[in-house]
């Protein structure tokens, strides 16, 4: 499957591209071309001193990398939703579009969820792309830095929320790829609030009391 990550230059980007990319191909997009090769090839080494199995991953333009993908990762800042939306909707036809965004501020040095006037980031980028594109909200509530470390043993869950009951098959067939990694499905696309406003709990739970950074497991 194809794989374009909007937002490679995170944490959480990085790690889903170091999971995915020894059995789906993977195009990180960035607004430079230069920077998303720059991404690109960096990841790639580390999967090269991680694993003789070859990589499949490469760095183009975001515009580029959607129109080439099959699955659209949005792991970008919600202040820069809106605008990025804009500049790949050319580009956006029948594709899933699994957005990680999560609107939130900081408020006397804690995070404070802010949902927009639609309810939740995922739903606004429901409301901002074509009809035929599939949007599905997931991938909130993981360890980013335990993603990248790929010698860290995963045991997460992962909510999965979308009205649209085809792309969010697809994506939780993708989550299942990520060993260690349970996919659970959430309900609707405005369930996604639920799961957004998650994230800054977690960082403020994990602040208050010294942990690490946390993620999510129902037992």
């Amino acid at each position: 499957m194809k794989i374009a990550i909007l937002g490679g230059t995170g944490n959480i980007g990085k790690g889903l591209a170091l999971r995915w990319a020894y059995e789906h191909e993977i195009i990180i997009g960035s607004r430079e071309q230069s920077k998303a090769e720059q991404l690109a090839e960096s990841y790639a080494h580390i999967l090269r001193e991680n694993a003789t199995k070859t990589c499949n991953i490469r760095g183009v333009e975001n515009d580029k990398a959607v129109a080439a993908a099959d699955i659209v990762i949005v792991a970008v800042p919600y202040q820069a939703l809106k605008s990025l939306v804009d500049s790949i909707y050319p580009c956006l036809t029948n594709q899933v579009i699994v957005s990680l965004v999560v609107p939130m501020e900081k408020q006397n040095s804690y995070l404070k969820y802010v949902p927009p006037d639609d309810g939740s980031a995922a739903v606004e980028l429901k409301r901002l792309v074509p009809d035929t594109v599939g949007v599905v909200a997931a991938f909130h509530n993981l360890s980013a830095r335990k993603l990248c470390n790929l010698e860290n043993r995963l045991d997460y869950d992962v909510v999965v929320c979308g009205s649209d009951k085809e792309a969010k098959k697809k994506v939780m067939r993708l989550i299942e790829d990520i060993n260690g990694v349970r996919p659970l499905d959430g309900g609707e696309i405005e369930d996604a609030a639920i799961i957004e406003s998650l994230t800054p709990f977690l960082i403020n739970l994990a602040r208050r009391n010294n942990l690490g950074e946390l993620g999510v497991k129902f037992v």
